[in-house]
C-alpha cells in the first residue's frame, strides 16, 4: 500500500455511540452529521477491521471532515484508537491514548466544510493495529483546545496509510 492511501472511511449513520456523552445524530440540509457540544467531551465510536493491505510502515493519518454553527473560532477533535483482539474483554473500553488533530480556524460561512487531520504513530498510539485486527476508532470534538461556540458537525472519518 503507498503512503496517502484510503484504508477506511466512516460517516454519521455509521456511528456506534456510547451510552453517555455521545455526538447526536442530525440533518444539515439532509446531510446526515454527527453534532458535538461545544462545552461536554462527546463521542463517536466506529469499528473496522484494518484491511490487509496496511503495511504498518509508519502509522496512519486520520482527517476529519466537518462543519461547525460557528463562523469564528476554532475546532479540534480527538481520536482514539481501540484493538479488539483475543484478549480485549468488550466489556470495557481499552482505547489507547487521545491523539491531539490541532484545531483549524472555522469557515467564515457557516456550513461550509473544513478538513482536519492528525498523524497517529504505529505501536501504542494506535493500540498496536495491524492488518487484519478488527477496532474501534473514536472520534471526540477537543472542547479543551478549541473556541468555536455552538455545535461542531462531523460529515465524515478517512484514515489513510501514513
Amino acid at each position: 500500500m503507498a503512503s496517502g492511501d484510503t484504508l477506511c472511511t466512516f460517516v454519521p449513520y455509521q456511528n456506534e455511540p456510547p451510552s453517555t456523552n455521545y455526538a447526536t445524530l442530525g440533518l444539515r440540509n439532509f446531510h446526515p452529521v454527527l453534532q458535538f457540544d461545544d462545552t461536554v467531551s462527546e463521542s463517536a465510536v466506529f469499528t473496522a477491521i484494518m484491511p490487509q493491505n496496511y503495511s504498518n510502515a509508519t502509522g496512519v493519518t486520520v482527517y476529519v471532515t466537518g462543519t461547525a454553527v460557528a463562523t469564528s473560532g476554532t475546532v479540534g477533535w480527538t481520536v482514539e484508537f481501540e484493538r479488539l483482539d483475543s484478549l480485549t474483554d468488550v466489556d470495557v473500553d481499552s482505547f489507547a491514548s487521545a491523539q491531539t488533530i490541532t484545531a483549524g480556524s472555522v469557515p467564515a460561512t457557516s456550513g461550509q466544510t473544513l478538513t482536519l487531520s492528525g498523524a497517529v504513530t504505529k505501536g501504542a498510539n494506535i493500540d498496536s493495529v495491524v492488518a487484519g485486527d478488527l477496532f474501534r476508532v473514536r472520534i471526540k470534538r477537543d472542547v479543551a483546545n478549541d473556541n468555536a461556540i455552538g455545535d461542531a458537525e462531523l460529515l465524515g472519518v478517512e484514515i489513510r496509510e501514513s
